[in-house]
């Protein structure tokens, strides 16, 4: 099993059947997780290549605004939830969502869509297509800010300086310095 998978068994029946069951068991959710996973631990290296795998998932399920809210039931009111773990893994996230933003729209603007070939031989045509930016979605913009500025520190235990702070999550209270997310 490789670590892109859920270490949840699958259900009897996809076990026993495999060909019933479908055949990528990974999901933009997961994905999500991960890179999430890899930010908090300041994990650059498989930050920026989560980031270039769910870029490269070109399926209208894996577009960035179809990403579903990992709280879809019990919300943490950010800002005033009385669990700071779940308000500030909430606020992360949604500044997650617009790095995210930036970094696909960034290659988007250039001409190279998410469904380009990985060998691109006519890079004309594929500044020619018509331009679809990514945009965040709904729940992220939602995000209210934590009632109080949270520092996240980086894998050696510093706190980013006031220039080295991200806008993208100080925006949600959280002072963290800007993550490596430009790729290709």
């Amino acid at each position: 099993m490789s670590w892109r998978h859920s270490l949840i068994p699958r259900p009897l029946l996809h076990r026993l059947f495999p060909l019933l069951s479908p055949s990528s068991s990974d999901t933009p959710s997961a994905s999500f997780y991960r890179l999430y996973q890899f930010f908090v631990i300041d994990w650059t290296v498989q930050f920026r290549n989560e980031l270039e795998y769910f870029w490269t998932r070109s399926q209208p399920d894996w577009a960035l605004s179809a990403l579903p809210d990992p709280y879809p039931n019990n919300k943490p009111k950010t800002g005033s939830a009385t669990d700071t773990d779940e308000a500030l893994q909430y606020a992360i996230m949604a500044g997650l969502c617009y790095i995210m933003e930036k970094a696909y729209n960034r290659l988007i603007m250039r001409g190279l869509p998410r469904d380009a070939p990985p060998i691109v031989d006519d890079f004309e045509e594929l500044q020619a297509r018509p331009k679809h930016p990514e945009n965040v979605p709904a729940w992220a913009e939602a995000v209210v800010p934590l009632s109080e500025v949270m520092d996240v520190p980086d894998s050696e235990g510093s706190v980013p300086t006031d220039e080295d702070v991200d806008e993208d999550f100080l925006r949600f209270g959280v002072r963290v310095a800007t993550p490596h997310w430009v790729f290709v």
